[in-house]
């Protein structure tokens, strides 16, 4: 039986690797479909919670104002989002996703993952549960704990 302190350290290295993992295979998806990793988040943010402004983008994400501004000003470039003033307030700009924008984001989440996803697929049933039930359960405790801090 583990001790706590070699859980923890356990628990730290499988998610340093899934990290990596995860990572390696984003960034390689973006890589080819042309869209840097931050891109992706964006676009992320913008299905997960519809138009934003930048500034609420900015809180989301994480990233400086600056930085959103200018992911938002390639992806405009692009033709996968476009900014639209508010009409009561000019000062608030929203980002939405255009048509394209949609059509490419739907594909994004199994894409992204796609090499991990094909490893799962090849998985024995048993292994399949095993790891839903340990993710779900990882999810569970991780979910208690964001409701806390609401």
């Amino acid at each position: 039986m583990l001790n706590e302190d070699q859980a923890n350290q356990k628990l730290v290295e499988h998610l340093l690797f899934l990290f990596r993992q995860l990572h390696r295979g984003a960034e390689s998806h973006a890589i080819k479909g042309g869209f840097t990793v931050p891109q992706r988040i964006v676009m992320g943010h913008l299905v997960q919670y519809g138009d934003l402004s930048v500034k609420e983008l900015s809180q989301k994400v994480g990233l400086s104002h600056s930085t959103i501004s200018g992911i938002v000003d390639r992806l405009e470039r692009k033709g996968l989002v476009m900014r639209s003033q508010n009409l009561q307030d000019r000062r608030i700009t929203k980002v939405t996703t255009t048509d394209l924008g949609k059509k490419h984001i739907k594909m994004m989440p199994h894409q992204m993952f796609s090499g991990v996803v094909d490893i799962f697929d090849r998985a024995m049933v048993a292994e399949k549960i095993k790891i839903l039930e340990g993710l779900a359960a990882l999810r569970q405790l991780l979910d208690k704990e964001e409701e806390k801090q609401l």
